[in-house]
């Protein structure tokens, strides 16, 4: 696997301010293309080659906002993913179309977004188990070749959803920079198998993730959840947390935004110690400008 390509500058960089100080992430791409750009039947990652000044356009407004790391728009950009929703173009092509989107749009920090692979696996040695360890090894990789600064395995809500992504992902990192989030309950549980976020955090760490953290849970969640990982951690902590589910109109589905409550908990979280702060479904650029404004970014 040729790694000649990879950002090694920007994942210092990258590893660096994670140690010695509190980023402010983007927030989410699906839910904005959903709700803003009428994008229901339209998977996120078509836009990247379709449509890539509105992916950049996204990206901007977030780095206008305040935003330090961007985030790919690949959640869901692996070939298993790809072929489900039909999007002819290669891994690599999506992938790179996603790096170029940001990139183009301001020259911050870029994670590279893994989401979830739909296979179910049954045992170490299993056939499915390696399908989805190849899976993520080439989305990995493609998003490494295409400039990331580092990789973000995001969404995860069982440790048997992480265990063949992290595995993949660490097979074509070479040293560059693998951030583990899980979604969470209010108890601070896994929300696929109800394992507590300190043993979620030390598998995570054991088996190569160099930041651990949670996304896409509820406010209420992150802040149980932070000071928890903090205490257990050794690696650095993200939180990126959602507004919760979306009310249904005849229009599509509505967030119901809460910039302020979001810049009330990133203070809290900074203080309790978190590397990465953020917000994840339901938010806009305004959530993000809000986190910026508290942290004096």
């Amino acid at each position: 696997m040729d790694t000649s390509y990879y950002n090694r500058f920007g994942a210092e960089e990258l590893t660096c301010r994670l140690s010695s100080e509190t980023l402010l992430a983007q927030g989410p791409m699906g839910s904005v293309l959903l709700s803003e750009y009428d994008a229901a039947d339209i998977p996120p990652a078509f836009w990247n080659l379709a449509e890539p000044q509105t992916v950049s356009r996204i990206h901007r407004l977030y780095a206008a906002a305040g935003a330090q790391v961007l985030i790919t728009n690949t959640f869901q950009a692996s070939s298993y993913a790809l072929k489900h929703d039909q999007i002819a173009p290669s891994v690599a092509e999506v992938n790179r179309g996603a790096v170029d989107d940001a990139r183009q749009a301001h020259p911050q920090l870029l994670l590279g977004s893994m989401g979830p692979i739909g296979i179910e696996w049954f045992a170490e040695d299993s056939a499915e188990f390696r399908e989805i360890r190849g899976i993520a090894r080439e989305q990995a990789h493609a998003l490494l070749n295409a400039g990331v600064d580092g990789l973000l395995i995001e969404t995860v809500t069982s440790i048997r959803n992480l265990q063949p992504m992290l595995a993949g992902a660490r097979d074509a990192a070479d040293g560059m920079p693998v951030l583990v989030s899980f979604v969470v309950d209010d108890k601070s549980d896994l929300l696929g198998d109800g394992l507590n976020i300190e043993a979620a955090v030390l598998y995570a760490e054991k088996h190569g993730a160099n930041s651990v953290g949670v996304n896409c849970c509820s406010l209420a969640a992150a802040n149980a959840a932070v000071p928890r990982m903090v205490a257990s951690a050794t690696t650095p902590v993200t939180v990126r947390p959602n507004v919760g589910d979306p009310v249904q109109t005849q229009d599509g589905p509505v967030w119901h935004e809460n910039p302020e409550a979001f810049a009330r908990a990133c203070i809290e979280w900074r203080h309790a110690g978190a590397a990465m702060v953020g917000s994840c479904c339901g938010t806009t650029a305004i959530t993000t400008a809000a986190m910026a404004e508290a942290l004096d970014i």
